[in-house]
């Protein structure tokens, strides 16, 4: 542990996160002082820690507490890759392409591992291979406290989307679950489809892929039928199955529909009324939302 000037370090790192909101932070340093001191490089450049940097420069500190971490270009790349995938304010697609990155270092400084099983010690007895993302998996599921599972399809969406599927997905325009999809497509066809893909629900989307991987994408287009309302129905689909998910919260703490504000319930009401009037005055309340949306 080494105490250096702010002055003298370098916020050049791409991975920092600066001209984020840090008076929370600012607080915390007044009251309790700096609690995990910056991450920097032997020259100077910071690995982890521009947050609580920007908030001791704002402050008025000159100097903080630093600790050096004296490895290679790798090692110092996934200090500051761990750092960044521990936040709570990443982006999923700034998440994704951490992992991934994270993962390519990994294999790059673990190409090969190897471990014993418990038996191996009898001579003769085969050692068991430990592929590095296996290990990496692991690793990174007890930093973030993402399942193993979750990690590895974050990675392999990133990896397999396209730059304008990525974009898309940036822009709002994809769901995560359309783009597990899209994805299942070459980079190539993604390009050619994305178009005619957005706005389209999953299940539509399923069906796309399917014709595409068996007769090409030109056959998957003239053949899926592209309504000028589905996004407004993906939509829709999606705020109902919010709904029922919060009626079913309700129902185990024994709310029912007249239990709630009188304006919700002319709201429901009204829905019910558009979407299926003589099944709505044939049932009640939750019962006719859990009907309906199975």
């Amino acid at each position: 542990m080494e105490v250096r000037r702010l002055n003298d370090l370098k916020a050049t790192n791409p991975y920092l996160r600066l001209g984020t909101d840090v008076s929370e932070l600012e607080k915390s340093i007044s009251t309790v002082g700096l609690i995990a001191p910056l991450v920097i490089s032997p020259d100077n450049v910071i690995l982890a820690g521009a947050r609580r940097y920007q908030a001791l420069l704002n402050l008025g500190f000159t100097e903080a507490p630093v600790m050096v971490v004296d490895k290679g270009a790798l090692e110092m790349e996934l200090v500051s890759i761990d750092e960044n995938l521990v936040r709570k304010d990443l982006s999923k697609i700034e998440v994704e392409g951490h992992l991934r990155r994270a993962k390519e270092i990994y294999q790059a400084l673990n190409p090969q591992e190897e471990i014993k099983t418990e038996s191996s010690t009898v001579e003769g007895e085969e050692k068991k291979q430990v592929l590095p993302a296996e290990k990496f998996l692991i690793m990174v599921s007890e930093k973030t406290g993402l399942s193993p599972k979750q990690i590895h399809e974050a990675i392999n969406r990133d990896e397999m989307a396209s730059s304008n599927v990525k974009e898309a997905r940036k822009n709002g325009d994809l769901s995560l679950s359309q783009t597990n999809e899209i994805v299942k497509l070459t980079k190539d066809e993604q390009k050619k489809s994305l178009s005619h893909l957005k706005g389209m629900p999953v299940r539509e989307i399923k069906s796309f892929v399917k014709i595409a991987k068996a007769k090409g994408v030109e056959a998957a287009i003239k053949e899926t039928h592209q309504d000028p309302n589905a996004r407004d129905f993906v939509e829709i689909e999606v705020t109902l199955k919010k709904l029922l998910k919060k009626f079913k919260q309700f129902e185990l703490e024994g709310i029912t529909l007249d239990d709630l504000p009188e304006q919700t319930q002319k709201l429901f009401n009204s829905v019910m009324k558009f979407s299926n009037p003589d099944a709505f005055y044939a049932s009640n309340g939750t019962e006719f939302v859990e009907d309906s949306l199975q």
